[in-house]
């Protein structure tokens, strides 16, 4: 900073005093005289006196030194101006911080709710950044390679969509008294076979089998299940009733396998009576063969039969007139299902020495037609498949619950490790009972 030197332009009197009309000498005066300030020479209003100059130039000063006499304690200052009310600055500092942090906090959430449209329809012009930039060498390679995308989850087999074979295959029918019978085809290829829902065979996780029986007797019912239920789930129709050909088609067409249900001699004949062309123990061989072509004659495109829900408890234990009907099955290279309602049927032990390809279910799933009822044996399934690698088990259409019940189980299974699986998938797999 340049230093100024003030010079007084008239010499002062011998005896100290200024001339007339001259300014007084030293910067202090000069600056007084500058800034156009007033005063007397010691006292208020001189010119060159201390506390006048300062006053008329009000400049703010940090502090006030008070003179001291020479005893030591404070003398009144004859310039100062009156006294004032003081005020304590450290009690002050608590509340005006806080009332600054606060006025901070909320100016800046004002700017920031202001600012939100804004910044929201920016980010979304924006959008995501079209590619990273990546680090290179100085040689102009790539610093680090690129990610490896993770491995998608690999498609379960049985999740693929799947086409039956067509319901009619000339080759494995042949014509017979009531119609079109099945038969194995000259390269020895099985209507069982030919018919039955893809499956990989090598799959090493547990299987349960679900047959769902009595579909044909209500329309509604039938539009249900097909509606509902996985193709994995097979089918059992009822024979002699109208449009069945038509049905099989559609449950086919949405990937369900179908057996047809034969009515068998049950206990308390004739009291219970399944209906007309039932087979009986008291006729002949040759008259339950004749029956039961009626039933193969009335559609085409199964795998094979089994019995209706709550018939064969008698006509599956009579070893002599269960054999003969065996035995047409596996000529005509169709597969059984035993619904094992009653412990003493004969059906699988005959089958297995007929050659006759076979599965036993090994409990009714809707014994008990309650929600809690069907979600135990459910269970008690799944046990049974992890036990033993197979399971199999049927519930009635009739039962809407039913229904319900299965569909959200079979939602699930996968995630307990079992899989669901047609009829044919668990052919030969049970122990003979």
């Amino acid at each position: 900073m340049a230093r100024f030197q003030f010079r007084s332009k008239k010499a002062a009197a011998p005896d100290g005093e200024l001339p007339e009309g001259a300014t007084p000498a030293g910067s202090a005066a000069v600056l007084a005289a500058r800034f156009g300030v007033a005063g007397g020479a010691g006292g208020e209003g001189a010119p060159g006196g201390k506390a006048g100059w300062l006053r008329g130039l009000k400049l703010p000063l940090p502090f006030k030194r008070k003179p001291k006499g020479a005893d030591g304690f404070t003398v009144a200052d004859p310039f100062a101006d009156p006294p004032r009310r003081t005020v304590d600055r450290k009690a002050l500092a608590f509340p005006v911080a806080a009332a600054a942090v606060a006025l901070t906090v909320a100016g800046t959430a004002g700017w920031l709710a202001i600012r939100a449209p804004h910044t929201a329809a920016t980010l979304a012009r924006v959008g995501e950044p079209s590619g990273q930039v990546p680090v290179l060498l100085p040689d102009g390679s790539k610093r680090f390679p690129d990610a490896v995308p993770p491995e998608a989850a690999p498609v379960d087999p049985v999740d693929l969509p799947v086409e039956l074979a067509p319901s009619r295959q000339d080759a494995l029918l042949e014509r017979g008294r009531p119609g079109l019978l099945p038969k194995v085809g000259a390269d020895g290829t099985k209507p069982w076979q030919a018919y039955a829902r893809p499956f990989p065979q090598d799959d090493p996780r547990p299987r349960i089998a679900i047959v769902v029986t009595e579909l044909g007797l209500s329309d509604a019912a039938t539009e249900n299940a097909v509606a509902r239920l996985p193709g994995a789930v097979t089918f059992a129709f009822i024979p002699g009733l109208p449009g069945l050909q038509e049905r099989v088609d559609a449950a086919r067409k949405d990937g369900h396998e179908v057996l047809l249900s034969v009515p068998m001699e049950p206990l308390g004949y004739p009291r219970n009576d399944p209906g007309r062309g039932t087979l009986l123990t008291r006729l002949s061989d040759e008259e339950n063969l004749r029956r039961l072509e009626d039933v193969m004659a009335s559609a085409t495109g199964y795998v094979g039969l089994t019995s209706r829900t709550d018939t064969g408890t008698r006509f599956l234990t009579q070893s002599a007139s269960l054999t003969p009907v065996l035995s047409q099955l596996q000529r005509r290279g169709v597969l059984y299902l035993d619904l094992w309602q009653v412990a003493e049927s004969q059906a699988t032990r005959i089958a297995t020495r007929l050659g006759l390809p076979r599965a036993v279910s090994d409990l009714q799933v809707d014994r008990v037609a309650s929600p809690n009822g069907i979600d135990a044996q459910l269970a008690e399934l799944e046990r049974l498949a992890k036990a033993n690698g197979v399971a199999v088990g049927f519930a009635e259409a009739a039962n809407p619950v039913s229904i319900d019940r299965l569909a959200a189980w079979s939602a699930t299974l996968r995630d307990r490790g079992i899989v669901l699986a047609p009829v044919t998938a668990v052919v030969n797999r049970q122990a003979d009972r």
